[in-house]
């Protein structure tokens, strides 16, 4: 791997990361402030943020917009992907956000790079690499804190909470690894936007989203529109590039970035406190993405 392509993997990933903090930002505005429910939210999030997308093909190059669905062997993995790695990651992580808060959903949605990694390992028949142990550790104990000022006490939530944080979680490894094919044979942004179409249709019609309120004024849906480009669009485009740069386990705990960007964005932006068992959790975590960003 050439030196300046993995530096573009981390940094790719990296922002995404960051991309997807916004977005939690903006989906606890929209719970606590707008009463939009994720019931709501996550489908109009798939479905238009996958629309948008294939789009952009249809104006682009029309040819080769309906190539992955016309090949019947892509199709079992297209819906692994669409419906377990997006639909579901998607729909218990906000909807674990609902119920508790993003921080909490958050940091138990980091425990996906542990399965990430015993996955790696049992595909690439290896045990990790020290590097990995450590940076694995850091962005554990940096959302720890993060999240509990450490006091495992703290991290109080309902059994339906836990339930789809961890449901987020296992569904984070999906994502990852089952569309690595279909990113190699399509463009990554096209894989993306099926992805988000199929799964969005599906959510949307399980909720009868039609039937639920949702944003009504111009926060609101500055807000949905934050969640849907910056979020979703960019994020899930630029994280998914970094995983064919420099791998799925690597990428997903430079991604850890995600609970530090947060909570930036909710102390500059929703008035958040940080206490310094905050400020220690986010040094943690920038010391997991550097150690992971340099090449071996």
């Amino acid at each position: 791997m050439k030196n300046s392509n993995y530096i573009f993997g981390v940094a790719i990933t990296l922002l995404g990361g960051i991309l997807w903090g916004f977005s939690g930002a903006c989906g606890q505005y929209l719970f606590t402030q707008k009463g939009v429910s994720a019931d709501w939210l996550v489908p109009y999030r798939l479905l238009l943020s996958g629309i948008i997308l294939l789009l952009v093909y249809i104006f682009k190059n029309p040819k080769i917009l309906f190539l992955p669905l016309k090949n019947p062997r892509n199709l079992p993995t297209i819906l692994l992907y669409s419906l377990i790695g997006l639909m579901l990651t998607q729909y218990s992580y906000f909807y674990s956000i609902e119920l508790s808060n993003a921080a909490v959903a958050t940091v138990i949605q980091y425990t996906a790079p542990v399965f990430i990694l015993i996955v790696a390992c049992l595909l690439e028949k290896r045990l990790p690499y020290i590097k990995e142990l450590i940076a694995l550790f850091l962005a554990i104990v940096g959302v720890f804190f993060l999240a509990t000022h450490g006091e495992f006490g703290t991290l109080v939530i309902s059994k339906t909470a836990l339930l789809f944080c961890l449901i987020s979680a296992l569904s984070v490894v999906v994502y990852n690894f089952a569309p690595k094919r279909l990113n190699k044979e399509f463009p990554i942004s096209l894989v993306l936007g099926w992805g988000l179409v199929i799964g969005g249709v599906v959510l949307s019609l399980y909720m009868r989203v039609w039937s639920l309120e949702g944003v009504s004024d111009f926060g609101g849906y500055l807000a949905l529109g934050g969640i849907i480009v910056f979020g979703t669009i960019l994020a899930f485009s630029f994280y998914m590039a970094g995983v064919s740069v420099i791998g799925p386990t690597r990428a997903s705990l430079i991604a850890a970035i995600e609970p530090a960007s947060a909570g930036f964005f909710s102390y500059f932006w929703l008035g958040t406190e940080f206490a310094f068992f905050d400020y220690f959790g986010f040094g943690l975590i920038m010391l997991c993405v550097f150690l992971l960003s340099k090449k071996d």
